[in-house]
């Protein structure tokens, strides 16, 4: 529904917007092109490059005046950064030994006007024997994560023969945890029979995968962005479109993620708590946890992609897509292995929404300091919460004043998505920082305590109509809140900049807090009653997995395309349906096969 709403809606505005003048198409320097691969490399002399070109010019010209001018718009792609694949063999052929020299002397003759010169900013070539030598032998890394495999299968195996061969009724809780059959029935079942203060928050699942398709379309989206198009003014003109501010401000939905992780969390310990004592004591245990249920999978996928990603594919767009990436997540594994990567080379990203897994496990212990503190108080715990969330809020203000950091609302440009914010401060110091996200973590906890002390208490929210009629209104208000962009664009003064990412994150976890509590009072309404379906529950569990693989997976294709692409609602429609479906399928195994057992298998060693 919502897929078919953004399409609709993105083709009304490509019909509205702006279109360049036949004067302005000819002026302009195409951005991007790409010659005929397998064709170039078949001859044994073939040699095709890809490499991005930074224009200039050493004396007055009136041509990249007009490119400057252009590319000063900050809607519009840098024009002055220009992208070609190129067959050197057959369109510059040369005896030229430097081929960055022979390169950037083809595309002054082949693709620039009279006067401009191309220096090379990066580089990507390909021979014939490239294409057709395999590389001998596996690398160290490789093997390594071959074996991690190996290892995975092997308890898998051992675990499903056990549970076969004792029919279902063995005893040894750590062989059961690698059932197969038993993981795939944890991963379907509903548990409507459980505690019943738990199975209210099961539409949350709902909301889950609410959340992780609208990621999806986002990033589909993002990544059309790096795409060698034929027609990249289309992204120009679109983003500037009123209704595209569902996606330029929509960033800040990721949000309600915290919001419910700290929520389960806290309200499990709080529950817990009424039958045993708790407190910083099981602190240690309790980040042994998280680490177990998330680190399996999050370093399974970053391995995979830092040791066997770049050999599976090829094309002219691979090594500048695919093969930069996979780089930096064998440079960077260490740091995603302590949950770091968002810290060090904050700027160099490895399958990019790993970002939030580093900010979840690192305010995952803040949450779990300040939760255990508290219950040791026993005191005052909403009044201390409710604090810290307004001072993480002026905590984010003044930070942002002096960095001068900006919302995602502001840099959200055809440049910045294209480079992925590289270069912008405001992306890797604020967006993906804890402290970025830290109003929502409180919030969550500060949930949990107000919801927890309702139910002791035998408190009834839904007494109170003006309380339904807010829970009603959430959904309204996010969507509301996300087209106040349109509004909030015009103010661009420091001041002005600083208040709105103070508010905008703390607003949608305040506007999550009241979904939260209304769904866990069962306040009924149309939203609620969708979130229940019991086949999200499924997807909501394999969320993790999902939010994972479904970058691997549309980097990939970006990256295996051998033509100019055109951008359209249909191009992106179908790029994330088709990363949902492989996604959701690639999903099943990695949370049936590592997940699931696991996280059984540490909660077997405990009991």
């Amino acid at each position: 529904m919502w897929s078919v709403l953004l399409c609709a809606l993105v083709a009304a505005a490509a019909a509205a917007a702006r279109e360049f003048t036949e004067e302005d198409q000819f002026r302009l320097p195409r951005l991007y092109h790409l010659d005929n691969y397998e064709r170039c490399l078949a001859p044994r002399d073939g040699l095709y490059c890809v490499g991005s070109f930074r224009l200039s010019t050493d004396q007055p010209n009136a041509a990249y005046n007009f490119i400057k001018e252009y590319s000063s718009d900050p809607q519009n792609f840098d024009r002055t950064l220009v992208h070609r694949g190129y067959c050197l063999t057959s369109r510059c052929p040369s005896k030229e030994s430097n081929t960055t020299l022979r390169f950037e002397r083809c595309v002054e003759q082949q693709a620039l006007s009279p006067g401009l010169q191309a220096s090379l900013e990066s580089i990507s070539c390909k021979t014939h024997e490239d294409l057709r030598v395999k590389k001998q032998g596996m690398d160290t890394p490789q093997q390594v994560w071959l074996g991690f495999v190996a290892v995975f299968c092997f308890f898998n195996l051992i675990g499903t023969l056990y549970d076969l061969a004792t029919r279902g009724e063995g005893k040894s809780r750590l062989l059961n945890a690698w059932s197969v059959r038993a993981n795939f029935a944890r991963l379907l079942a509903t548990y409507e029979d459980g505690d019943p203060r738990l199975s209210a928050l099961a539409p949350l699942q709902g909301v889950k995968t609410l959340l992780l398709a609208l990621i999806i379309m986002t990033h589909s989206a993002e990544i059309q962005h790096k795409l060698y198009l034929y027609n990249p003014e289309y992204f120009e003109r679109i983003l500037q479109h009123p209704i595209t501010m569902l996606i330029r401000n929509g960033s800040a939905l990721t949000q309600i993620f915290i919001v419910i992780s700290n929520f389960l969390f806290a309200y499990s310990l709080l529950l817990y708590s009424k039958t045993k004592q708790l407190g910083l004591a099981q602190l240690p245990m309790c980040i042994l946890h998280r680490l177990a249920r998330i680190t399996p999978v999050h370093l399974l996928l970053v391995g995979f992609a830092a040791t066997w990603w770049r050999p599976m594919n090829d094309g002219p767009q691979w090594a500048l897509t695919v093969g930069a990436e996979s780089d930096i997540c064998r440079k960077k594994f260490w740091t995603h292995a302590l949950y770091l990567h968002n810290v060090f080379n904050a700027e160099e990203y490895c399958l990019l929404p790993t970002w939030f897994l580093a900010v979840d496990m690192q305010l995952y212990i803040v949450a779990a300091i300040l939760t255990l503190y508290l219950m040791q108080k026993k005191k005052n715990q909403i009044p201390i919460l409710a604090t810290l969330f307004v001072l993480s809020c002026a905590l984010n203000f003044g930070l942002a004043y002096i960095n001068e950091w900006k919302s995602l609302l502001y840099i959200m440009v055809p440049e910045n998505v294209r480079q992925t914010f590289r270069g912008v401060p405001s992306f890797a110091q604020f967006y993906t920082s804890p402290w970025g996200s830290l109003p929502a973590c409180l919030m969550g906890l500060l949930t949990a305590h107000i919801h927890f002390s309702m139910q002791e208490q035998g408190y009834k929210i839904t007494k109170h109509k003006w309380v339904v009629w807010l829970y009603q209104l959430t959904v309204p208000l996010h969507m509301a809140w996300i087209m106040a962009g349109n509004a909030i664009l015009g103010h661009t003064t420091r001041v002005a900049a600083a208040a709105y990412v103070a508010v905008e994150r703390p607003s949608f976890a305040l506007l999550a807090s009241l979904t939260l509590l209304g769904i866990a009072n069962n306040i009924d309404d149309w939203f609620r009653r969708a979130a229940a379906w019991r086949g999200w529950a499924a997807i909501g569990r394999m969320s993790l997995a999902i939010m994972m693989l479904h970058w691997i997976i549309n980097v990939h294709r970006v990256g295996s395309l051998r033509t100019l692409t055109e951008a359209s609602v249909a191009s992106i429609g179908g790029d994330m349906l088709t990363t949902m479906l492989w996604t959701t399928v690639l999903a099943v195994p990695v949370t049936v096969l590592v997940e699931s057992p696991v996280t059984r298998s540490f909660t077997a060693l405990l009991t």
